[in-house]
């Protein structure tokens, strides 16, 4: 999350450094770097988490970006409408995608734990699946559920212990530079990027060559 909330700052650099002062986007509260970057971070669990773990969420949210979004799973026993909503008679429960952000507001306690109900936030949006989202590997079913809250032309999935340092970031245009063709969406348009992955580890000798042995993410 450091890593990619770094983003932010650069998108705030290269306005500065680019921007047209009689452009419209020169003018007074009209940028913001928020607009056209989100960090979303998918979090399984979060409906789950202990008080230990909401307030480290909540840390979070207070030391990035407000770009930094947090999608999660929930879900309920059926209710009288489930027949009427076409859940599946065989489906138990009934569960939901959530998006969480800084600005949204706490659960008061008698709907939650009273240990975690001055912690936990409750959902902006609620988008109810087509039943249990875990079917097969975790790592991209995690990633399929939060993809309801994403907005925009492009997309970077990365594992949540990747990082990334503000240099790094900077290259962002020449990244963004290697979609563009002469006619966008043309059928020399790429579709996907893969970039170089530099690992590092403190697994001794072992570690090392397997993490130098893995060039690009893959």
């Amino acid at each position: 999350v450091a890593g990619m909330s770094l983003y932010h700052a650069v998108l705030q650099c290269h306005y500065e450094a680019q921007a047209d002062e009689q452009s419209a986007l020169a003018r007074a509260d009209v940028w913001d770097p928020s607009d056209c970057f989100t960090c979303l971070v998918s979090m399984q669990l979060y409906s789950t988490f202990t008080a230990t773990q909401l307030e480290h969420t909540n840390q979070m949210f207070n030391s990035f970006p407000d770009s930094l979004k947090v999608a999660y799973l929930d879900n309920t026993e059926k209710n009288v409408t489930a027949e009427s909503d076409g859940v599946h008679e065989r489906q138990g429960r009934r569960y939901f995608s959530c998006l969480i952000d800084k600005s949204c507001s706490f659960v008061s306690p008698a709907a939650d734990d009273e240990s975690t109900a001055s912690l936990r936030r409750a959902p902006r949006f609620r988008v109810e699946l087509p039943g249990f989202p875990i079917l097969g590997d975790g790592k991209s079913d995690n990633q399929n559920h939060a993809m309801p809250f994403m907005r925009g032309a492009f997309a970077q999935c990365i594992d949540s212990n990747q990082g990334a340092y503000f240099e790094q970031m900077m290259l962002l245009p020449c990244v963004l530079g290697e979609f563009r063709t002469k006619q966008r969406g043309g059928s020399e348009a790429k579709r996907i990027i893969g970039l170089p992955e530099h690992i590092t580890s403190d697994f001794g000798s072992v570690g090392d060559f397997a993490a130098g042995a893995e060039l690009a993410f893959g």
